[in-house]
Formats: structure tokens, C-alpha cells, sequence
């Protein structure tokens, strides 16, 4: 029994302990099974997003990927609180010369490294407008809303410092110091940001074939980051 079996005994009158007590347990019942389906369907969302928030993270560094950035791009197309929107293409330089000399295990610590100070660095920053995203390999990309691109500019010179200043020890004892090749641009007026993404990731190979370890934008000419890898890593092999 049920609620309308309890309501039928009231029309009819014919209430009785037994009737009363089916009644009862019937929708005791039903409270605990609907109980039970609510913290299903629950547990099974929150396993969902869990699954859509793990896909949109790079497993090795934990920083957010391609979709991701996708993803974001099209928010940021789309909301007009958005008044400015800056984009880097960042590359290790020489990333290649760290697996064949030192081996992947070491290349991976690179990436960690790498990505940790960066992303640190970019959210303390411009918290709520900085994201970080690994693109793929040793390219990552940065996106900065409501910031210039002069501002970014000056948080990359002073995050390049750091790097040339402060070593990474590796688990095994080596010490190496990185560099990084790195192209900004500003997103033009009514354009699509999938092609200021293009034109930062243009800008970057342009580096990158003209001797690495730069920082390019498209308001300063090109300045050398110091030391290079390359000198580094022979001194230390």
C-alpha cells in the first residue's frame, strides 16, 4: 500500500490497524528507494564531472590541455565582460637536446618543472584571468583576459630571470638550467581567436628558426634570453 491506498481507506472509511500498517511500511518503502535513486543518480553525476574535469588535464604535468583550451577560447569569445584577450605560444628550448642527452625521465621533470613554476606564476598574477595550457610536447600556451599584453610581457621577462637563476635538480643530482622561446600577441577586434591562436603559434616557429631563447611580441622587437640552454647543458654534461 501506498499513498492513494491511504487515501482510498479515508474515503472509504475502512481504516483498520493491518491497513494502516501496509499502508505505512508502503511508503516507507518508497521513501528509501527514492532516497536510494537520488544518491545514485548523484554519486553519478559527480562521476561525470569528474571524468569530463580529468579529461581536461595533461596526466604528466596537471595542467589544463587542448580541449581545455578550446574550450576556453570559445567562453572568452562569448562574453562580453571580456575587453582584452592576450596569447602566448611557449616552447623549452632545446627540449629534444634534454631527452638525448639525460633520457626521457629526466626530459618528464623538465615538463613538471616547467609547468608548475609557470603555472604558479600566472595565476598569482592574473588570478581568474591566467590559465596555462600544455599544447603538446615541450608548447604550451598562456591566455590572459582583461590584461595587456604589456603586462604579460613583463611577467615573462621576470619568470625568464627566475629560470636562468635557479637550477633544477633532477632525482638523480644533475643540475640544469632552461630557457624558453615564447611569442605574445593581442587578439584583434571581432577576431576569431582560433586565429590569433595561429598567428602567436606562427610568431613562435619564427623564433625558433632564428636561434631560440627569445621573447617576441608584436609591440617590441626580439630580446635574448640568457644563458642558453644549449651552452648549459654542455657545461654540465
Amino acid at each position: 500500500m501506498g499513498i492513494v491506498e491511504l487515501v482510498s481507506l479515508a474515503i472509504t472509511r475502512s481504516f483498520s490497524p493491518v491497513s494502516i500498517a501496509a499502508a505505512t511500511l508502503g511508503l516507507f518503502v518508497i521513501a528509501i528507494f527514492e532516497d536510494q535513486r537520488f544518491y545514485s543518480e548523484k554519486k553519478n553525476e559527480q562521476k561525470i564531472k569528474l571524468l569530463e574535469k580529468e579529461s581536461e588535464r595533461d596526466y604528466l604535468t596537471g595542467l589544463l590541455n587542448y580541449r581545455a583550451l578550446s574550450q576556453e577560447i570559445n567562453r572568452l569569445a562569448n562574453n562580453n565582460e571580456i575587453h582584452n584577450i592576450v596569447i602566448g605560444a611557449l616552447d623549452i628550448d632545446h627540449f629534444k637536446k634534454i631527452n638525448d642527452t639525460y633520457g626521457h625521465f629526466v626530459g618528464n621533470e623538465v615538463l613538471k618543472y616547467f609547468s608548475t613554476v609557470f603555472r604558479e606564476q600566472i595565476h598569482s598574477a592574473f588570478p581568474k584571468h591566467g590559465y596555462v595550457y600544455r599544447f603538446g610536447g615541450e608548447e604550451f600556451t598562456i591566455v590572459v583576459s582583461n590584461h595587456s599584453l604589456e603586462e604579460v610581457y613583463q611577467l615573462l621577462q621576470s619568470i625568464e630571470k627566475f629560470f636562468n637563476n635557479k637550477s633544477i635538480v633532477t632525482k638523480e643530482g644533475m643540475k640544469l638550467i632552461i630557457s624558453f622561446s615564447c611569442s605574445l600577441t593581442d587578439r584583434l577586434n571581432d577576431e576569431l581567436l582560433d586565429t590569433t591562436l595561429k598567428r602567436a603559434d606562427k610568431m613562435l616557429y619564427s623564433v625558433k628558426n632564428n636561434g631560440r631563447g627569445w621573447i617576441v611580441t608584436d609591440q617590441h622587437h626580439q630580446r635574448p634570453q640568457k644563458p642558453s640552454l644549449e651552452r648549459k647543458i654542455n657545461n654540465n654534461y
